[in-house]
């Protein structure tokens, strides 16, 4: 009882230590609206072209140029941040430029580490140029082998090291933990963990410098890109607390074999360092580009802490599987399995809880788990996670029953499926969430006794789309007697007034219009205004969120 309330307490403590880290936002950028729209058709050409994101973007390693159909650059080399709003990229352009099709060239690094870069075409006059279009193009980083590598031996090693720590402070009895083999193997596997920690977090900055520089292992050991990466980005901002953190768990982990008070102090210390570490990945994440950074980072932090527990404790019961075999210690090694299954409860609970959370956040239709790479690997995780539940559940009960035949070979399966989750959370980490790009918007309203309003939006994202209504009655049968249909376009998230078009007939109850109707990404409302012949009104209104790709 004694241990839990400390238990309790020391959490409660980290909760406090860890919220009073600055945030960091972060997420991958991505358009909201430019100026011109893709593919838009203006009459003369502006006196300046600006991208607005949906969120702040870095200042090293940006660029917007303009291009005309020739590939003369046409801008005016001013290109830059926009020092009042840092979420908008602008040039300005030359004087007087010809009709013709020209090319926004844009490349930024989002607040989370991440280059996007892209064309955004656009026409001047009426003289018609289709290349403009096939252009458009918006490309996110993607997850590379040295990534994957270096990132998920970073977040195996801090599992290694936070859970390792819990294991052997809340789960193994203290009969154990006065055995002197097992202490120096549990000082050598806290070693370890904190070495590969080490050169993992070191190996992190060149890494990140290839991301968003764009250059080559081999280009980038350069004092010029270090210091800017340092200097001049979120990333480099955190690293800077990684290394300190990392030199004062050094220090704290050389002090472990202590006096024995001491030495519970000096766990506990490291135990809470190490999950301030986990703290300053969940300030890189996706978690902080949301409004209520204060809950999404939180819900990203416990998600972590619960994985690596998990994670932590299950490299510990692996470590350890000799004990089963010694008739003395076997009952002991039994028992820890009992004690961690009443935690390891409370960590599914957390692992699915905040799990869904974020899934709610980064997944907004079901459609976007199959059409998105983010939510692909989003099943992929959660089916792994469900298969490692079953083991855990199979090896709960062999320590219930007191049985150690097979439970080394379930231990390491539950051991692998983790790993293989952590692989998946390091590429989830590094995708565009499915947020960017919902996929083609359509839902149905009942409305007037019955009558069916089936709004359809393709592809749904800012720039050109189709929009297509279609009017059924009660009985599923097309809506003849219509004198009017029109649509009006209200962006939800920031005032831009309102735009009505009206809708062509293309048969019975079926209407369309083609246009540039979302001209930014992010939630629209679309109200559908129908007048029938009988001068009935039939009205309703459709929420969409508008993807950026």
């Amino acid at each position: 009882m004694q241990t839990k309330q400390k238990v309790s307490t020391l959490l409660g403590i980290l909760a406090l230590f860890l919220f009073l880290f600055p945030s960091i936002s972060s997420a991958h950028a991505y358009i909201k609206k430019s100026t011109p729209l893709e593919n838009e058709k203006v009459e003369k050409a502006p006196a300046e072209v600006t991208i607005k994101f949906d969120e702040s973007i870095q200042p090293a390693f940006n660029s917007i140029k303009v291009f005309d159909s020739k590939g003369n650059r046409v801008d005016k080399n001013n290109g830059q941040i926009d020092p009042k709003q840092p979420s908008i990229l602008k040039s300005g352009l030359k004087k007087d430029l010809p009709n013709g099709s020209y090319r926004i060239k844009w490349k930024v690094v989002s607040s989370d580490g991440h280059p996007v870069e892209g064309v955004i075409p656009f026409q001047v006059g009426d003289e018609v140029q289709n290349s403009a279009a096939s252009d458009k193009e918006t490309k996110g980083y993607k997850p590379k082998a040295d990534l994957i590598v270096i990132r998920w031996l970073q977040y195996i090693s801090n599992a290694c090291y936070v859970g390792l720590i819990f294991f052997y402070m809340v789960v193994m009895p203290k009969k154990l933990r006065e055995i002197e083999s097992v202490v120096k193997k549990f000082r050598r596997l806290i070693n370890a963990s904190l070495t590969l920690l080490f050169f993992s977090i070191l190996l992190s900055l060149p890494l990140q410098t290839t991301i968003e520089s764009g250059l080559p292992w081999s280009e980038v050991f350069s004092f010029t890109l270090i210091e800017s990466i340092l200097t001049n980005t979120n990333y480099g901002h955190s690293w800077l607390l990684q290394i300190a953190l990392l030199i004062t768990l050094v220090l704290l982990t050389s002090f472990i074999g202590m006096a024995e008070s001491t030495k519970r102090i000096l766990l506990w210390a490291c135990f809470i360092l190490g999950n301030a570490l986990l703290w300053t990945k969940s300030m890189t994440s996706h978690a902080a580009s949301q409004l209520n950074q204060f809950l999404t980072i939180a819900m990203d932090f416990f998600h972590l802490f619960g994985a690596s527990i998990w994670i932590g404790s299950l490299i510990g019961f692996v470590g350890f599987l000799s004990l089963r075999k010694n008739t003395d210690l076997k009952q002991d090694y039994l028992r820890m399995i009992k004690n961690f299954s009443k935690w390891g409860l409370i960590i599914v609970l957390l692992l699915t809880f905040t799990g869904i959370y974020s899934s709610l956040l980064y997944i907004p239709t079901l459609a976007a788990l199959v059409q998105t790479n983010y939510g692909q690997v989003l099943v992929g995780k959660v089916s792994l996670f469900a298969l490692m539940v079953l083991i855990a559940a199979v090896n709960f009960l062999k320590g219930r029953k007191g049985t150690t035949k097979g439970l080394g070979a379930s231990l390491k399966g539950e051991l692998l499926m983790g790993l293989m989750i952590l692989i998946l959370s390091v590429v989830l980490t590094n995708l565009p969430t499915a947020m960017q790009s919902p996929g083609p918007y359509k839902e149905t309203n009942i409305v007037n006794q019955g009558k069916q309003i089936t709004l359809k939006a393709t592809p749904n994202i800012i720039g050109r789309n189709l929009f297509e209504v279609t009017l059924k009655d009660r009985a599923g049968q097309p809506i003849k007697d219509i004198e009017q249909l029109h649509l009006t376009f209200t962006m939800l998230e920031m005032d831009m007034g309102k735009e009505t078009v009206n809708l062509a007939k293309t048969s019975e109850g079926k209407y369309e219009v083609k246009g540039l109707h979302f001209s930014m990404a992010g939630k629209w409302n679309v109200h559908v205004h129908v007048l029938t012949k009988s001068l009935e009104s039939i009205d309703t209104d459709f929420n969409v969120l508008v993807g950026s790709q």
